[in-house]
């Protein structure tokens, strides 16, 4: 676990000075995502949804398919704050330490992670029988303390600079 998680300090580092994007502080590493649902089909269609969620990265051991039980997750949807009260399941997948996406279900709505590659994931809902689908847009946020940071790169652009 060690290696990840200097394999991705350094990359953030060299992405973003500064920016630290594992917290190693009291031997737990805190992983937060910021992400964005924009649906194209169905009544939510034309609209924007914000949410987060964190996770404990040391359960991330970069080898194989890895569901990570979340610690938080917070989003407003269709004028409803859902937390991880809410949600009947949810966890981050990650395979060979590649984010996928999030895995998480509520009545009224699911998230569904790529399947080998990130760009798969998505957003359905179900709102008294009206059916509707999103793209989602997932962004690392960087993580200092107990409070959360601003956002320090985009999944994309993290994934990019970690190949190279």
């Amino acid at each position: 676990m060690a290696n990840i998680n200097h394999k991705f300090s350094s990359t953030s580092a060299s992405l973003n000075p500064g920016c630290a994007i594992i917290n190693d502080s009291n031997q737990r590493n805190t992983i937060k995502y910021d992400f964005e649902v924009s649906p194209h089909r169905g009544p939510a269609a034309g609209n924007n949804y914000y949410g987060s969620f964190s996770f404990n990265g040391s359960k991330l051991t970069g080898r194989g398919i890895d569901f990570i039980k979340l610690d938080n997750f917070d989003f407003s949807f269709l004028s409803v704050d859902y937390s991880n009260a809410d949600l009947l399941f949810a966890e981050a997948v990650f395979i060979n330490g590649n984010f996928l996406g999030l895995i998480a279900s509520s009545e009224e709505f699911s998230f569904v992670s790529g399947f080998l590659d990130l760009s798969e994931a998505y957003f359905a809902y179900d709102i008294n029988s009206n059916f509707g689908a999103a793209d989602v847009t997932f962004s690392l946020r960087q993580v200092t303390d107990d409070n959360f940071e601003t956002v320090c790169t985009s999944e994309a652009s993290f994934f990019m600079g970690a190949l190279t």
